[in-house]
């Protein structure tokens, strides 16, 4: 028996808002189960950083060599800085150049104390002096001026101390400071450089500073003036040294045996007198390390007197650039 029947059609599925409701169910199922990845969201670009500013200083052309600071000036001798930046402005900029100094509280004056850069320029050079004998002093570069505010990041100078008083020897030169250091030297500390074998250096330099903030194991004592030596030393070893006399005055050092005193030195051309020297084994040498063979700054006390004055002479044997101070 043959029938007929309605040809079976597939019925379409049911739209809304134009998409289908299978599909959109598909698709909500793959995304929850994070197969289809989110829109992405565009990221923020980061901010351009801003600026580095920063300030060097330096005394150049002073024919020195070994540990030597990067300014090495009495106060109010000229300095020479530079402003740099890691980018040019696009305006012409004066920046304030603020001190700070070891012990926290700045006596002197920077003069000038403000220097410009010139709009599209990275780099501002400028002849300063700061004014009073300290220890530490750090140049950091602030907003100055008149004009639209800039942001920026700043960078202070390497410290550097302002000295009392500043002697250079040329070259051949075997005994240093003998006419300044006397018992009539205003400085409670001052030097005497006595050198054997000279210096391969062109110059030597030998100062005095202001009081010394920190010796090894606390603060030193007042009145302690820095003495520093600076040259290119060669050839001297602990059997045959060079010599700084420290002399002391018998305001600071007068009572007492003179091996109560001490030598408080650094190789560093800033900061702490953080090593306290022993007491030379042999008179006349250095001591010798006993593990890696070099030389010893030591005080040598057989040597070491108290003269006429009533001031007290520290012998101290050394074969390096020294920073110290004795009392």
């Amino acid at each position: 028996m043959s029938s007929s029947s309605t040809p079976r059609t597939t019925q379409p599925f049911t739209r809304v808002g134009g998409r289908s409701r299978l599909v959109g169910t598909v698709v909500g199922a793959l995304a929850v189960l994070g197969l289809i990845a989110s829109p992405a969201v565009a990221a923020k670009p980061d901010p351009t950083p801003p600026p580095v500013v920063s300030v060097s200083v330096s005394t150049p052309g002073l024919g020195l060599d070994g540990a030597v600071p990067p300014v090495l000036a009495k106060a109010g001798d000229p300095i020479d800085l530079t402003l740099t930046s890691s980018q040019a402005f696009n305006q012409d900029v004066t920046f304030n150049l603020g001190v700070t100094v070891e012990d926290g509280h700045p006596d002197g004056v920077l003069s000038p104390n403000q220097v410009t850069l010139l709009a599209t320029q990275t780099e501002a050079h400028a002849t300063v002096s700061y004014s009073a004998v300290e220890n530490g002093v750090v140049i950091t570069p602030a907003v100055g001026g008149k004009g639209k505010p800039i942001s920026f990041t700043p960078v202070s100078s390497s410290p550097f101390d302002s000295l009392r008083t500043l002697q250079l020897a040329n070259q051949g030169t075997t005994v240093f400071g003998a006419d300044t250091c006397t018992t009539t030297t205003p400085e409670t500390n001052c030097g005497i450089a006595m050198l054997p074998l000279s210096f391969a250096s062109q110059r030597a330099a030998l100062s005095t500073g202001a009081t010394a903030q920190q010796c090894a194991g606390g603060p030193c004592k007042a009145g302690s003036t820095v003495v520093q030596f600076i040259a290119a030393l060669e050839g001297y070893t602990a059997q045959s040294p060079a010599t700084l006399i420290f002399r002391c005055d018998k305001t600071q050092c007068g009572n007492g045996g003179v091996n109560k005193f001490k030598v408080y030195f650094t190789y560093a051309f800033s900061g702490p007198l953080d090593t306290v020297a022993p007491a030379c084994l042999l008179k006349g040498q250095a001591n010798v390390d006993p593990v890696t063979g070099e030389a010893v700054a030591c005080v040598d006390y057989v040597n070491s007197s108290r003269d006429n004055a009533g001031d007290t002479l520290l012998y101290f044997n050394f074969t390096h650039d020294v920073r110290g101070t004795g009392y």
